[in-house]
């Protein structure tokens, strides 16, 4: 369990790259991705449509950044997304990067298919799950989620950013399937996360966004990005620097090698010690409305097919 911290203040894309190239060399994620193949998806965190600047998703320079390494490094890539709301190809389009994908050949991966695995065996509601099968067509996932507060979640980091490799509308119907039970929903979520097997998570917290969330948040310069193999890693680390006890919340109520979690972010603590003024959304329920549900539903099929129509 490898845990790695920088400190970047701006989403310049060459000091981007530089540190990103750096990193990856020091823990040997190009060699390690060779060895696997040349095929490499970018998960980043996109809710929906939004302007570059949103603290609520991934900035496009972080996760194109990452991808110019990775064409410099001979590898095909590619970005994938489910979205909560509209489409990758619509979110990588407001956020100004969707033509300069095209061009330097990057692919746009909308997540449409499914297959199953085993989930939670001892719970009937979650035996049996699905994630998007586009995820096989690829030697290597990395995962690159925004640092931001989660009213439904408490917080959202590396595990959850995974959530979004749930096809479509599938991901409202699991939140209501744990019956408002938020620590049944985490184990959920933990074995999304396993099943989907990134080789890395890299979580932009250069602007990481508070008050509200997963949408409508403010950002915080928090200033760091956090690098690591094990997602629940990071989001211990996350929610250490933003003063929660981890242990209080559901995802690590669902886990139990705590003592391994906070040895990792003892090593990176003197680098990320904890911020004062960092605020947490509150808490509501985890299942949603049906008339939610519907609403989401008509608004995804209205921007798809504006956004077919103006293509």
């Amino acid at each position: 369990m490898s845990l790695h911290a920088l400190t970047l203040t701006s989403y310049d894309r060459a000091e981007l790259k530089r540190a990103f190239s750096q990193q990856f060399a020091q823990m040997k994620l190009i060699d390690a991705m060779h060895a696997r193949g040349p095929r490499v998806l970018l998960k980043p965190n996109f809710v929906m449509a939004s302007a570059p600047d949103d603290p609520s998703t991934t900035h496009p320079d972080f996760y194109m950044s990452v991808a110019m390494v990775l064409l410099e490094a001979g590898f095909q890539v590619g970005i994938g997304e489910s979205p909560a709301f509209g489409s990758c190809r619509a979110a990588l389009a407001a956020h100004g990067v969707l033509e300069e994908c095209h061009a330097l050949g990057i692919e746009v991966v909308e997540f449409h298919q499914t297959t199953p695995y085993e989930g939670i065996g001892d719970h009937p509601r979650y035996a049996r799950l699905t994630i998007a099968r586009e995820l096989e067509e690829w030697h290597s996932l990395i995962n690159l989620p925004k640092l931001k507060t989660h009213k439904q979640f408490v917080f959202t980091a590396a595990t959850k950013n995974l959530y979004g490799c749930v096809v479509g509308k599938r991901k409202f119907i699991r939140h209501n399937l744990c019956r408002n039970d938020p620590v049944l929903f985490a184990r959920m979520v933990i074995a999304n996360a396993e099943q989907a097997n990134a080789i890395v998570h890299i979580a932009d917290g250069i602007a990481a966004a508070h008050v509200n969330g997963p949408r409508g948040g403010q950002p915080y310069p928090l200033h760091r990005v956090l690098f690591s193999d094990s997602p629940l890693a990071l989001d211990w680390a996350f929610a250490r620097m933003t003063r929660l006890d981890p242990a209080s919340t559901p995802l690590f109520q669902a886990v139990s090698k705590h003592v391994e979690l906070e040895a990792a972010y003892a090593s990176i603590c003197a680098h990320c010690p904890p911020v004062d003024d960092f605020m947490h959304a509150p808490l509501i329920h985890i299942s949603f409305a049906p008339w939610a549900v519907a609403r989401s539903c008509v608004r995804t099929v209205r921007h798809n097919l504006g956004l077919s129509v103006g293509a």
